[in-house]
């Protein structure tokens, strides 16, 4: 009877960091990957396709501390104005994302830089400005919001005492106004479901 796994044999670093624990396959996957692509990790993401869940969210959090890195010295800098007007108040949700409020409106704004975080569906779902993909508060920055969440990029604000009520809203909103977006989500997170149990079962097969 082939043993059942019960955790993680490897992990991967950026710059001295751990960004996650994986697998030693997706750790040697992401050596020869990021050789290949000369340590560029959006680049990775763009023109590789496949990923077990686990690399592909390290990659995207080396593809974040990279871009924080390569902008205007090492640090994104607050947008001054948004699509919506001049920015009042700005809150950073990650590197290079923020969540920016106006006199009258606001929205999320990701900058390109970052983009290669965001899956094809998330970004369908802004439109670019100046610089960023832009989604509008209440219809649409619940994409990005979710986007962040399942990748472990961002975290519920402790002043938000219902966490469990606060995703379940974003998700009820999330299926109203972007449908097509969810359907993409749920069909991925069932395919990573199905990639992680035959997982076992191929290995048991060699």
């Amino acid at each position: 009877m082939p043993r059942k796994r019960t955790g993680y044999d490897a992990a991967c670093y950026y710059d001295g960091k751990l960004l996650g624990r994986c697998t030693k396959a997706d750790s040697d996957a992401y050596t020869l990957l990021m050789n290949a692509c000369g340590g560029d990790a959006a680049r990775v993401l763009r023109e590789y396709a496949y990923f077990s869940p686990e690399l592909k969210a390290i990659l995207e959090k080396a593809a974040l501390m990279q871009a924080d890195r390569n902008r205007t010295g090492g640090m994104f800098h607050a947008p001054k104005s948004s699509p919506w007007g001049e920015v009042q108040s700005c809150e950073v949700l990650c590197p290079g994302v923020f969540l920016v409020s106006t006199a009258s409106h606001g929205g999320t704004m990701v900058a390109n830089e970052v983009a290669a975080v965001l899956s094809p569906a998330a970004k369908k779902c802004g439109f670019k400005d100046k610089g960023y993909i832009c989604y509008e508060e209440d219809a649409q920055e619940g994409v990005v919001l979710r986007e962040l969440l399942d990748k472990k990029l961002w975290n519920i604000p402790d002043r938000i005492k219902d966490k469990a009520q606060f995703e379940e809203n974003l998700n009820q909103s999330i299926r109203q106004y972007n449908p097509e977006y969810w359907r993409a989500r749920q069909s991925g997170r069932k395919a990573a479901e199905v990639a992680r149990s035959t997982t076992p079962a191929k290995e048991a097969a060699r």
